[in-house]
């Protein structure tokens, strides 16, 4: 009968060996989600919008950064909005009813274009890491 008591014995022991190593790989596994999830928020980049912005599309989580929304601001204030956010504009041209602006700030390169959409004013942000260092 020794034999059997033994026997009786290894499966407990391979259970409680089975369920500390699914515990060890279910806290390494959560360990890692939490460290991923504590990186995107450090790379999420900030792209201020008018008050009334509508947004339609918003990638932000790694440059280049990238958010599209509608406005029934004028284009003066659109662009008024933008030159308090990010100073004075280093470039501005318009192509086919688009007009876009480029800024500079904090080693980022910030491209704002503005284009009319009937009654609306479609803006695109888009912010991506300098080129110089």
């Amino acid at each position: 009968m020794q034999p059997l008591r033994l026997l009786s014995k290894r499966p407990f022991l391979t259970s409680i060996l089975f369920l500390f190593t699914t515990s060890i790989f279910s806290i390494s596994a959560v360990n890692a989600e939490t460290i991923e999830a504590d990186k995107s928020a450090e790379k999420k980049i900030e792209i201020p919008v008018v008050d009334d912005a509508r947004i339609f599309a918003r990638f932000d989580d790694k440059a280049p950064a990238v958010i599209n929304y509608f406005t029934s601001a004028t284009e003066e204030t659109v662009i008024d909005f933008y030159q308090k956010s990010y100073g004075e504009p280093i470039a501005q041209e318009r192509k086919r009813g688009r007009l876009t602006i480029n800024f500079s700030k904090e080693l980022q390169e910030i491209r704002v274009v503005i284009s009319q959409q009937n009654n609306m004013r479609q803006v695109d942000v888009i912010v991506d890491k300098s080129s110089e260092i």
